[in-house]
């Protein structure tokens, strides 16, 4: 059986080096504090590379969002697509995604 699943991960390119980086950036989002209003600017950072190496967006330079969390909940998804044309909606969406589990979670 073990075989099996090792052949799988193998023959589907699902190799180790995958799943370290998988676990690397897991690792990063889970260091970053859960509420967005709390984040620093390094932490604004820090959520940035995560996505977009994530979904695999272009490099988006950190002067774009040299802000901290609660900064960030003032802006529309317009602002988001004015700063990162390619990429802003998604990055709108994950960070109201965020914003919305640490608002109605229940303590």
């Amino acid at each position: 059986m073990a075989m099996q699943i090792t052949e799988s991960i193998v023959e589907y390119g699902l190799n180790s080096d995958w799943y370290s980086s998988s676990k690397r950036r897991q690792a990063q989002i889970d260091r970053l504090p859960k509420d967005p209003r709390q984040w620093s600017k390094d932490d604004v950072v820090e959520w940035l590379k995560v996505v977009t190496k994530q979904h695999g967006l272009p490099e988006i330079p950190v002067a774009r969002f040299s802000m901290n969390g609660k900064a960030l909940c003032l802006m529309s998804p317009h602002m988001f697509l004015t700063r990162v044309p390619l990429g802003g909606k998604l990055l709108y969406k994950d960070f109201q995604l965020r914003l919305c589990a640490a608002l109605y979670s229940i303590k």
